[in-house]
């Protein structure tokens, strides 16, 4: 987040006129906090921001994720194998008919490990240069004719292509609204980009299209989940968590992450079937937690790609 912050006290200015005292001031406000070392969410606080503030956000922080997500992009798809994400997905649809994935952030790299590793997404947008929001025909994409082996077989039977099923409630940089419509393409199309900046304004944003039907795949997902992994999530976003909370506590969990957070913790405790992974201090081990017991291991199982390649073996 100071990276990002840096950014925005440079670009979101410049995004507003003169002439709006109103959001000048805001912001004006927003950046002492910054300044003084609170976090962006914390500064932003959660009453609603003036709409040319919330837009100078929305369009100023897109652009930075943009710009940092080139670089990740360029490393998966010129790496030899397939990244620890793609790996764990196809471990996970060698049983499974769907994974449900849910991601807060902007940006595509979710979609680009999946394609990297060969795993179709359902993200509830079909079609390729430009994609439009359907649920039902994203879902239909998936479908296959099925001819069952055997000499003693008839017919043929429709199923399921193995997939991620995506859930990203705060949307993505490809996202945008033209005339009514909800499109997806990474072309320069006409229309407002589709993603909720932190902020009070989130809560009201979420309940709207499109983010109104990602929010409700995720909790649905959650609701129906028999084990919970949690990947470099803080389990800071309130907006998202009210399913989460109680359904933590009743199935195995995974959480890792570089550090976990006072919230993480909170719902590690929550759980005695929970387990946490973290950096151990100092060093480039790790510090496993499951209730009230600790152990620390030389393998950076914090990191997912000595994860999957420790305890999955792959």
């Amino acid at each position: 987040m100071g990276e990002l912050a840096d950014h925005l006290s440079v670009a979101v200015p410049e995004r507003i006129p003169d002439h709006d005292v109103a959001a000048l001031q805001e912001w004006g406000r927003i950046e002492a906090d910054l300044a003084a070392g609170r976090g962006l969410e914390s500064a932003l606080g959660e009453q609603s921001l003036p709409e040319s503030l919330a837009d100078a956000l929305t369009h100023a922080i897109a652009d930075r994720v943009r710009n940092s997500e080139g670089a990740a992009i360029a490393k998966i798809l010129k790496a030899e194998h397939a990244s620890s994400f793609g790996r764990l997905f196809e471990h996970i649809l060698r049983v499974a008919p769907y994974a449900d994935v849910i991601t807060t952030n902007y940006d595509r790299l979710i979609e680009v490990h999946a394609a990297r590793a060969g795993v179709r997404v359902d993200s509830m947008y079909y079609g390729h240069t430009i994609g439009r929001m359907d649920a039902a025909l994203s879902r239909d994409e998936l479908y296959e004719a099925h001819v069952p082996a055997g000499r003693r077989s008839r017919g043929v039977t429709v199923r399921t292509r193995p997939h991620i099923r995506l859930a990203k409630p705060h949307g993505s940089l490809d996202w945008f609204a033209h005339d009514g419509q909800y499109y997806r393409s990474d072309l320069a199309i006409p229309g407002s980009r589709q993603i909720i900046a932190p902020g009070g304004n989130k809560y009201r944003l979420g309940y709207e299209v499109p983010f109104d039907q990602q929010r409700n795949r995720a909790n649905s997902a959650i609701d129906g989940a028999a084990a919970l992994l949690a990947v470099g999530y803080g389990f800071n976003d309130e907006h998202l968590q009210t399913h989460l909370r109680s359904k933590f506590a009743q199935v195995p969990a995974v959480v890792v992450s570089h550090s976990l957070t006072a919230n993480a913790l909170d719902y590690l405790g929550s759980n005695t079937n929970a387990i946490g992974i973290e950096a151990a201090t100092g060093g480039g081990g790790c510090r496993i937690v499951q209730g009230n017991d600790e152990l620390e291991l030389d393998i950076p199982l914090w990191d997912l790609e000595h994860l999957v390649k420790e305890v999955l073996s792959i």
